[in-house]
C-alpha cells in the first residue's frame, strides 16, 4: 500500500514538546516537554489541546511509551547517575521503577499483550535491547549486535529496531533469533525518528535530494517510498524520538526543531 502525501498541519496550541507517541487509539499524545534542558512527561489530546503535566521529577525524563490497552506510559528517567525505565498509570498516578542497577535503561517499549517492556541497555558495555517481563521482573537480553530504540510488530513476532550508530531499521523475532537490516534510513543520531504501524515503517530520512523527508516502508511489498517532503528550514531533533504514526498509517506526528521543537501533525496519508 502506497502513502501519498496528505495534509500537514501543526499543533499551535500544543506546548513545546519532543518524543510524541499516539496513544492506541490515537485520541491523545504523550510527550516530552521542559526548559532549560530538563524534561517532564505530559499528555494531551491528539489535536493538542488539555495538555496535563504527569510528572514533576524536575527533569530529565523522556521518551514515553503508551502500552497496548492505554492504561499506561513507560518512559525513561534519570533520578541521579544512571537512567532506569518508569511507569506511570494515564491519570498520572502509580508512579514506579521497574529497572536498576549501574547502568543507563532507556528508551522503552510495550510488547503488544501489555506483559513486558522492552528497553536498551547499556550494561553489557555497548546499547542492546532487552525484555522485561512484569510479573517476574526477569530481563533477557534480544540483541547481540546493537539496538536502542525498538517495537513490536501487530502480531507480536517481530521487533523493529534502530541502533545508537545508525545503520538503518533492523528485525529480530520477539523470541529472539537472526538480525536482519531491511532499510539504511534513518542514518546516524536520528535512531528515534522512525515508527512501525499495521502495515509499515514511516521513517526520517535527512539524506534524500530534496531535502528531509518522511519515507514509507511497505511491509507487503518491501518497499521504500518518500511521502512527505518536510518544510523548509526543517531540523529533526537528533539524539531523540522525533516521530510517531497512528496504528493504521493514516496519521504521522513529527518534530519540527526550530529553537524550540514543536510537534506536527500531518493526516490523510492514504
Amino acid at each position: 500500500m502506497s502513502r501519498p502525501g496528505g495534509k500537514v498541519r501543526e499543533l499551535k496550541h500544543l506546548m513545546a514538546g519532543d518524543a510524541p507517541e499516539l496513544s492506541p487509539d490515537s485520541r491523545q499524545i504523550a510527550f516530552e516537554t521542559g526548559s532549560a534542558g530538563s524534561g517532564e512527561i505530559w499528555k494531551s489530546n491528539a489535536d493538542g489541546s488539555n495538555p496535563i503535566q504527569l510528572t514533576s521529577f524536575g527533569g530529565h525524563a523522556g521518551t514515553p511509551r503508551w502500552s497496548s490497552d492505554g492504561k499506561w506510559i513507560a518512559f525513561d528517567y534519570r533520578p541521579s547517575t544512571h537512567s532506569q525505565i518508569f511507569v506511570i498509570d494515564e491519570a498520572g498516578r502509580n508512579l514506579h521503577p521497574i529497572t536498576s542497577g549501574d547502568c543507563d535503561n532507556v528508551v522503552p517499549s510495550w510488547t503488544r499483550d501489555g506483559k513486558a517492556v522492552y528497553f536498551a541497555s547499556n550494561r553489557t558495555g555497548n546499547y542492546q535491547i532487552w525484555r522485561h517481563e512484569l510479573m517476574s521482573g526477569k530481563e533477557t537480553q534480544l540483541t547481540l549486535g546493537g539496538g536502542l530504540a525498538g517495537f513490536e510488530s501487530a502480531d507480536g513476532k517481530t521487533v523493529y529496531f534502530s541502533k545508537f550508530a545508525g545503520g538503518g531499521i533492523w528485525t529480530i523475532p520477539s523470541a529472539g533469533g537472526e538480525e536482519k537490516h531491511i532499510v539504511d534510513a534513518p542514518h546516524r543520531g536520528y535512531w528515534g525518528h522512525f515508527a512501525v504501524t499495521n502495515v509499515g515503517l514511516y521513517i526520517v530520512d535527512s539524506d534524500t535530494e530534496s531535502g528531509p523527508a518522511v519515507m514509507y516502508y511497505d511491509f507487503r511489498t518491501h518497499r521504500l517510498s518518500q511521502v512527505l517532503t518536510l518544510q523548509k528550514g526543517y531540523n529533526a531533533v537528533p539524539g531523540d524520538a522525533g516521530l510517531t504514526a497512528s496504528a493504521d498509517g493514516r496519521t504521522v506526528l513529527y518534530v519540527q526543531g526550530t529553537g524550540k521543537s514543536s510537534i506536527v501533525l500531518a493526516e490523510n496519508l492514504q
